[in-house]
């Protein structure tokens, strides 16, 4: 998943890896309480990056692979398959592959769990699980309860649709007590906000958020999230160039970082396959 929700979800799971750990690990057959490490997702000499990998600790064994999506994209499940054969190659297995489905737009009837290949004559040869989460389906309030890190998701529920202003309040509230006036409330406060524009209007988010300012006088939501927003689309920016040139040269990451006005940064989201080198991007 390209663009800015996919750098704002691995901002968060970066920061909350124990609480996303802990909420996916019942859903592909892990035990409760497993803990986990961060991998470097590269696959090295193939030119895909998976989303985000965690070596699983005793008593559990191999890997934990998250690829969330926004958006469908046909190739999908055949990328899933992809990165678990190489993350299993490079790392060892068995690795627990989840496609986390943000919204609707990312689900199709094709994405069933489970991808099986036959040769001409009917015969099957090969079969890949993978666990399918939809946020849509879940309860918001079990969520709101559960790690921290996941809590957000909770913003994207059709459960919490009808009531998003009190969810967005008691998410905002929980962030306070917990996590407090640290980094890891401003991430988690600019990442609910940007992960609402899956699902509603700027002008909702807006409208939501500055609800809870009016709340909470110690702080400042406005700055917060506008300096997220534009953290998001940076690192977009990086990664995509990533992608298309395997290494983003120093002078140019540079560029990218000091850019702080979101239109220019839209523009160059843009220009990203257009251009013949890194170094040739506008900005």
């Amino acid at each position: 998943m390209a663009g800015s929700f996919d750098a704002v979800l691995k901002q968060l799971l970066d920061a909350c890896a124990p609480d996303w750990v802990g909420w996916l690990a019942p859903l592909v057959g892990l035990p409760a309480g497993v803990a986990a490490d961060p991998l470097d997702p590269d696959l090295s000499t193939v030119r895909p990056v998976a989303d985000k990998v965690f070596r699983l600790r005793p008593p559990a064994a191999g890997l934990l692979h998250l690829e969330p999506q926004s958006s469908w994209d046909g190739g999908f499940p055949d990328r899933l398959l992809l990165y678990n054969v190489l993350l299993e190659d490079r790392y060892g297995g068995p690795v627990h592959t989840v496609a986390l489905l943000l919204r609707r737009e990312a689900n199709t009837s094709g994405l069933t769990g489970d991808l099986v290949r036959r040769s001409a004559d009917g015969r099957e040869y090969l079969r890949f699980g993978y666990a399918v989460v939809r946020v849509w389906e879940l309860a918001a309030d079990a969520l709101l309860a559960g790690g921290l890190g996941a809590a957000p998701l909770a913003l994207l529920t059709d459960d919490a649709a009808p009531r998003l202003p009190q969810v967005v309040s008691r998410f905002a509230d929980r962030v306070t007590r917990e996590a407090g006036a640290t980094e890891a409330e401003n991430l988690l406060l600019s990442c609910a906000y940007l992960l609402l524009g899956l699902r509603y209007d700027k002008a909702v988010a807006r409208t939501l958020f500055h609800g809870v300012q009016k709340m909470r006088e110690s702080s400042t939501y406005q700055a917060i999230l506008e300096e997220g927003a534009v953290m998001a689309n940076q690192d977009a920016v990086l990664a995509l160039l990533g992608e298309r040139f395997g290494a983003v040269p120093p002078e140019v990451e540079a560029r990218v970082r000091a850019t702080t006005d979101p239109d220019r940064l839209r523009a160059a989201l843009l220009q990203v396959y257009r251009v013949a080198a890194p170094a040739d991007l506008p900005l």
